[in-house]
């Protein structure tokens, strides 16, 4: 799952094809998983990059600030980039505190879903170069993951999890 983008939203919130193709720029590929712990169980094989979600994952009846919570406690270590309806009000400060990495409004505008994937690997460029300030290896010899052109992209290929996969 490493280099994935896993959202967890329903069909009609979440438009898949503007995610992938954007994510594709950055060579990351998009799954979706329909609950947390499937993802969890996954984890052994490889993180993945964020969770985007939709309040409703674990229930109608949770709060953004509760649903945070919760997927923080099932995903730990895992950006969860939280998917707001056009007119929703959150407390940003409040859901950052519970573990939220960023969010995004629906429906998706390609420019802002590039900056909330770019906060993403600006946030993996700096764990990459912490951890290797910390095993003495030089800044050059970092990878950096390239952007392409559009035109240049290869194919969208979404992966999509399931219970069976592992």
């Amino acid at each position: 799952m490493a280099d994935q983008i896993v959202v967890m939203a329903g069909p009609n919130r979440v438009d898949l094809h503007i995610l992938a193709t954007v994510a594709n720029e950055f060579r990351w590929t998009v799954g979706t998983a329909e609950d947390p712990r499937e993802v969890a169980e996954s984890l052994p094989n490889g993180q993945p990059l964020a969770l985007l979600f939709d309040r409703d994952v674990p229930g109608p009846r949770y709060s953004w600030l509760e649903t945070v919570r919760r997927l923080s406690l099932i995903l730990p270590g895992v950006r969860l980039i939280a998917c707001l309806g056009f007119a929703e009000y959150v407390d940003w400060a409040e859901l950052r505190a519970a573990g939220a990495f960023h969010a995004l409004r629906v429906p998706f505008k390609v420019n802002e879903v590039r900056q909330s994937l770019g906060f993403i690997l600006d946030a993996e460029k700096r764990l990459s170069e912490a951890s290797a300030n910390r095993i003495g290896v030089p800044p050059s010899a970092l990878r950096v993951v390239p952007r392409l052109a559009p035109d240049s992209a290869p194919p969208i290929r979404p992966c999509y999890l399931s219970r069976a996969a592992s």
